[in-house]
């Protein structure tokens, strides 16, 4: 790519902010004609930029590969004279540089080429299409100040696929029912039509992404990832309001297939970004601009859904001599079926959009990362008193990652290095005097909905259910048995209505009877030297 820039003055070549964990530069192209190649140059051309990033699973390099043949057609191959005075590209060739170079035959099992790759997870074992909403790794941190300081008007994340045989080569997911709906539409008119036509023309077969309801059973259907979390790379862009998909090139298909069949995609979307910017910058601000009063944080599938035609092979199962279970043996012999598409089109999660959002300064962890997605909010410059709600946590649990198959091969609990919980909270109004340096977050601005994803106690993007404020959910002080036990029968005897309700207790739930230690902190709870922040999670809300 160097070698590249120094052949035209299409390309300026830029490292990141931050280095790699293990110290390397990560770069991106900045391919336009435009004598201005940075934010302010780009924006000021008036052209529509595209942000292109491959690599984040090294293995799967088909977007790497067709990204640099494109790059090279676009501006010393002059391919395309007119293609670049009409749109700007943004290019991150290895958005996981230490995971690419930990370079093996023996890196993908899943894939069919090539005979060389990097590593799926980052140098700290990290996926970092799992990181866009935590922030944790410095590679994800760059492309999320990349998407923050140069404001693209389109992405998409390049991949292969994992899970099944069947025809389709090239698919890919938009945002669904997603939190652009103004995008999606754009997408559905002016751009797959015209990507999957020039798709079919070149011999590929597309298709929607795809993955297996049953792996073993094609006929039980299959759900794109749409409308999914927000710690994905398409649905992160999606919240940010950045019209965006995740691309999956068929694993199983010669990688020579893969390659060209990404080419093609890359130039038929740019083609219809130059086409339509108009409509598209039109979406986009529509979609800025909702601040909707119930704002919908996930999704899930009807009970009713839609019959599809999907493009499979024949396949047949037999009893495995290792596994004692069945084993698919995929032909490549195609076969049409006919299957349900169970994609996530319900709203599920839907919670009152409140005015804003205290942070303790104490959670500087958390107000750094807010930051470091470009979500604006008020220092607090004295301290400052507020009527707020916030939640104190019951039934705390540990909670599940996304893929139960790599937490089922886990010697420790816990999920991408962190240990997720869940639990219920309950609201409690507080008047809460804030130290200077505590910091406000309202929701009336572009990435508000981005901000209530992160902070809203429920939802499954939360700092609070990714665990950075598990030190909380504890109870710093407990009582001593030779304390607590005569001060509670002492209780009983001063307070009928408590002497009621512990025998009730005691009826009710057998495994609270059965527990001492239990039976004395239920009246340690009702003294006054309980900790009244025990599993609370402090971000305070206000209420619109």
């Amino acid at each position: 790519m160097k070698r590249l820039a120094t052949q035209t003055s299409d390309i300026r070549i830029i490292n990141l902010n931050e280095k790699t964990p293990e110290g390397r530069n990560m770069v991106m192209a900045v391919v336009s004609t435009s004598q201005d190649k940075t934010p302010k140059g780009l924006k000021e051309s008036g052209k529509p930029t595209v942000l292109i990033e491959s690599g984040i699973h090294p293995g799967e390099v088909n977007g790497k590969d067709a990204g640099l043949m494109l790059l090279r057609d676009l501006t010393v191959g002059k391919q395309y004279p007119g293609l670049l005075k009409k749109v700007n590209v943004l290019f991150i060739p290895a958005v996981n540089p230490d995971g690419d170079m930990r370079r093996s035959a023996y890196s993908r099992i899943n894939q069919n080429g090539p005979d060389v790759t990097g590593w799926r997870l980052n140098a700290n074992n990290l996926n970092l299409n799992r990181d866009f909403t935590k922030l944790d790794s410095p590679e994800i941190r760059n492309v999320v100040n990349v998407m923050a300081t140069w404001d693209p008007d389109f992405f998409m994340d390049v991949h292969s696929t994992d899970g099944i045989n069947y025809q389709y080569d090239v698919t890919y997911c938009d945002n669904g029912n997603g939190w652009s709906p103004a995008a999606k539409a754009w997408m559905d008119k002016s751009m797959t039509p015209k990507v999957y036509k020039d798709l079919k023309a070149m011999g590929h077969i597309p298709n929607v992404c795809i993955s297996a309801n049953d792996n073993s059973d094609i006929t039980k259907g299959y759900y794109p990832y749409s409308s999914d979390l927000a710690r994905f790379s398409n649905q992160y862009g999606d919240i940010r309001g950045i019209p965006s998909i995740l691309v999956e090139l068929h694993a199983l298909k010669p990688y020579k297939q893969q390659v060209l069949g990404n080419y093609v995609l890359y130039k038929s979307i740019l083609e219809s970004v130059a086409a339509d910017p108009k409509g598209l910058k039109n979406a986009a601000e529509k979609d800025h601009a909702m601040r909707p009063a119930r704002t919908v944080l996930t999704w899930k599938a009807p009970e009713k859904v839609p019959d599809v035609e999907f493009k499979g092979v024949t396949y047949e199962t037999e009893k495995s001599p290792i596994t004692g279970d069945d084993v698919v043996i995929w032909s490549n012999k195609p076969k049409t079926y006919t299957v349900p598409l169970t994609g996530m089109t319900e709203p599920d999660l839907i919670i009152k959009r409140p005015k804003a959002y205290v942070i303790p300064v104490q959670w500087q962890s958390i107000i750094k990362r807010l930051k470091e997605h470009g979500i604006n909010m008020t220092v607090f410059k004295q301290p400052t008193t507020l009527n707020v709600t916030v939640y104190r946590m019951k039934d705390i649990r540990l909670g599940v990652g996304f893929e139960p198959d790599r937490a089922g091969g886990a010697k420790l609990p816990g999920y991408e290095g962190r240990l997720l919980i869940t639990g219920t909270p309950v609201p409690v109004k507080r008047r809460v005097t804030y130290p200077a340096g505590s910091v406000e977050v309202f929701t009336d601005q572009r990435l508000g909905t981005l901000a209530m994803n992160l902070l809203e106690p429920r939802s499954p993007d939360s700092f609070l259910q990714w665990g950075f404020f598990n030190s909380m959910m504890t109870t710093g002080e407990e009582p001593e048995r030779y304390v607590m036990e005569p001060m509670a029968r002492a209780m009983l005897k001063q307070d009928p209505k408590l002497e009621a309700a512990f025998k009730a207790k005691l009826k009710s739930d057998k495994t609270f009877a059965n527990d001492p230690n239990a039976r004395l902190m239920w009246f340690f709870e009702h003294t006054p030297y309980i900790d009244a922040n025990r599993y609370l999670y402090p971000i305070g809300v206000i209420p619109s």
